[in-house]
């Protein structure tokens, strides 16, 4: 990456046909100086939050079917017709929603009728103003018997464990303990024909945004445009202006890309600086990977993540890609599974209409890991008779079978993973520094790494380690000491290195460790599989009734463990690549991914 400064004369103009033509080109990461603000942002940010609504108003008619021939104009050809339709979408749906409101009313009001019949409101007023009070309450049936002694108590009818009784009082402050049924504001008469009117308006409105709906694309095209804009003014008032003169901003361009951009500034005569970044400047760069196509299948899981390699920092998207493969194998590690989950890939890809996606690409690679390592593991949804079928069993490595196999020796191969991933890690470190003296100090790691390996074997397997094992500490203690510090006195370089010595040793012991659990949570997919299969199964079928809960123990229980099995590949196959590997390849991805100013054209 190259620092660029970037400047442009008249600042308090419209700037959008040079920012367009900057946004066009779409290559310069754009640094801010500061925090855009002006009042034409904020006038763009609300238009666009009203285009927003009215589209999603829109969208609520997909799939509705026109019965109506209102006329409406065709607002694509109206000067600003896209604001006089945003308008009307608005107008239109702030009624309809204030009409199914009255409606509702009305509703509540027509099942009140339904409810106590056709009262006349006249009447009872009538009766009020005589000094007779009548009073409406729903009580349940089991209170009635405490009412019934009461004069002035009526039942005038009873549904569904409650009666509708009233109350008749000459002292207008009479009150039954319960809740009081308020009388509608209207007659039934006058609420059939107000629901007759309010219900015809209503569909008249509908039909209106449904007719508007047809010319949803106004509206689309008006966001995109406001949105456009709403990025240039961003951009613009990011910079800084010097004396209303000039304005200036500062980002980075890919190095192959100077001269595209340099070229583009003079012929529209911008002023530019362009020289390296400084050292203190590193985490401000944004990094750009350049990888081959094939690991671009890792970039959901980072994307996911927030992995991106900080611009001093190696590009590890090959390393991940493959041993997260390699571990989602082993931690799902069953060929039925696998299967099943090729099978809901291909279903939604399908779904899609075959578009190319990368995640399809990654998720069709992980299902073939899936099913690769429970072939050769002998594991077809835990179950062992299935693993014994001849075909299938010349197929599975019988020292890594999950049935009948060597755990001591797939603890070892564990660790050897380990091991092997960790050593990449360090030659990788080294390669970047391959003109000075580092590489030879990740060589005294790399044999660490390997006598931590033995050591591992040793302790935790009881595997004995080989007589050369202290010499690869010794090594590589001796070529950490030497040339782990490079730039300073070699006797003060040897003691900080030795000094930290002993703990990153540690650190690199626990980290080989943690390759078990590759083994463990593999294991315990194989054993949990297996479990449910013998409680569905295990004392076989006999009748009806237990050979449907042995398909729900099967099939919630498969589903189960298979949930459990994605999010262990989440936790432990990203945590390996992560912390362990990347640790020892000092990779801390503290850096932020190349986005340039770019505008669709």
């Amino acid at each position: 990456m190259k620092k660029l400064l970037l400047f442009m004369a008249n600042p308090t103009n419209d700037m959008d046909e040079d920012l367009t033509v900057l946004g066009n080109l779409g290559l310069m990461h754009i640094s801010p100086f500061q925090p855009a603000k002006d009042e034409s942002i904020e006038r763009v940010q609300k238009r666009i939050g009203e285009l927003e609504k009215a589209i999603a108003i829109l969208d609520e008619c997909d799939g509705a079917e026109s019965v109506s021939s209102i006329e409406v104009p065709d607002y694509s050809k109206e000067e600003r017709g896209e604001v006089a339709l945003l308008q009307k979408v608005i107008e239109a749906d702030t009624i309809t929603s204030e009409l199914k409101k009255q409606v509702a009313e009305l509703n509540k009001a027509q099942q009140w009728y339904e409810c106590w019949g056709n009262v006349s409101l006249e009447a009872i007023r009538a009766i009020n103003e005589s000094g007779v009070y009548l009073k409406l309450y729903e009580v349940p049936d089991k209170d009635l018997k405490n009412l019934r002694n009461q004069d002035n108590v009526e039942v005038v009818a009873q549904s569904n464990g409650h009666s509708q009784v009233v109350l008749i009082s000459e002292d207008k402050d009479a009150t039954l303990n319960y809740h009081p049924i308020e009388l509608p504001g209207v007659s039934k008469q006058e609420v059939e024909l107000a629901l007759s009117e309010k219900n015809t308006e209503l569909a008249n409105g509908q039909q209106l945004l449904l007719q508007l709906s047809a010319q949803k694309n106004v509206l689309i095209d008006a966001l995109e445009e406001r949105n456009r804009r709403l990025t240039i003014r961003t951009v613009q008032y990011g910079g800084i202006a010097y004396h209303d003169r000039v304005r200036c901003w500062e980002g980075f361009i890919p190095e192959d890309k100077v001269s595209n951009v340099t070229d583009v500034a003079e012929q529209n005569g911008w002023g530019y600086v362009v020289r390296e970044p400084r050292h203190d400047e590193y985490d401000l760069v944004p990094t750009l990977l350049k990888n081959p196509k094939w690991t671009h299948k890792i970039k959901p899981v980072m994307n996911f993540m927030g992995l991106v390699p900080g611009y001093d920092e190696i590009d590890v998207s090959k390393v991940f890609l493959v041993f997260f493969t390699f571990f989602t194998g082993i931690l799902v590690g069953d060929a039925g599974y696998g299967l099943i989950f090729f099978a809901l890939t291909l279903f939604a890809h399908w779904k899609t209409g075959f578009v190319k996606k990368i995640e399809f690409g990654l998720f069709y690679t992980l299902s073939v890991s899936v099913m690769v390592w429970g072939v050769l593991t002998g594991t077809y949804f835990g179950a062992e008779t299935i693993a014994n079928i001849p075909f299938l069993k010349q197929l599975q490595v019988q020292q890594l079978a999950s049935f009948g196999g060597d755990n001591l020796k797939i603890q070892q191969f564990m660790f050897l993973i380990g091991a092997v991933h960790l050593t990449i890690g360090h030659l990788q470190k080294g390669w970047k520094y391959i003109n000075s003296v580092i590489p030879v100090a990740q060589l005294g790691w790399v044999s660490i790494v390997w006598g931590l390996y033995f050591l591992v074997n040793k302790m935790v397997l009881g595997i004995e380690a080989p007589e050369y094992m202290p010499w690869l500490f010794i090594g590589g203690a001796v070529l950490v000491a030497l040339f782990s510090s490079p730039g300073q006195p070699l006797f003060k370089g040897m003691l900080s290195s030795l000094g930290n010595l002993p703990l990153n040793v540690i650190n690199g012991f626990s980290d080989v460790i943690s390759y078990i659990r590759l083994y463990a949570v593999g294991l315990s997919t194989v054993l949990m599989a297996s479990s449910f299969n013998d409680m569905a199964i295990g004392e076989g079928i006999t009748t009806i009734a237990s050979g449907v809960g042995a398909v729900l123990v099967l099939v919630l229980g498969h589903a189960l463990n298979m949930t459990l099995a994605a999010m262990a590949v989440l936790v432990h196959g990203v945590r390996l690549n992560m912390l362990e590997y990347a640790g020892h390849a000092s990779v801390e991805f503290s850096g932020s991914e190349y986005n340039p100013f770019k505008l669709k054209k």
